[in-house]
């Protein structure tokens, strides 16, 4: 069967800068009959940083990314990721960060130590748009249920 193409699970950019996370492949790694884990990869871009970090998504993951969403929608600054097996991404709603944007930061925690933090002007839908962003992610690649 054919791979499924590439999928956005992070999209927030305005016109200077921007993070993504970018599905690129379903992987079973634990040897079952279906694919248990996502192989990402989070992209910074900006005129003055770029960089790229692999990661590997579970159901968990996912589960929790949906928990983030809720946590910033309500205002606050939320933390994805932070097992410390992979990047970890937190994002800082406008209403509560210096630069007056979004802020996403980026933090290399599993190989370079670098820690990134990029203001965005994200448009209003941008929570709205990653639940959709989300849902395309869980149907296009299903995973199974994380036993923990």
């Amino acid at each position: 069967m054919p791979e499924p193409p590439e999928a956005e699970l992070i999209s927030l950019s305005d016109e200077e800068q921007g993070v993504t996370v970018r599905i690129l492949r379903a992987e079973n790694f634990s040897g079952g009959g279906q694919d248990d884990t996502l192989h990402a990869e989070i992209t910074v871009s900006s005129g003055f940083v770029n960089g790229r970090a692999n990661l590997y998504l579970n159901s968990y993951d996912l589960d929790s990314w949906t928990a983030v969403l809720d946590t910033v929608e309500s205002g606050c600054a939320a933390t994805w990721l932070e097992s410390g097996r992979s990047p970890r991404i937190t994002i800082s709603p406008a209403t509560i960060s210096e630069s007056g944007c979004m802020e996403v930061s980026v933090h290399d925690v599993t190989a370079s130590q670098i820690h990134v933090t990029v203001p965005i002007a994200a448009p209003s839908d941008w929570i709205e748009r990653h639940r959709a962003l989300l849902a395309v992610v869980t149907s296009r690649f299903p995973l199974t249920p994380d036993p923990l």
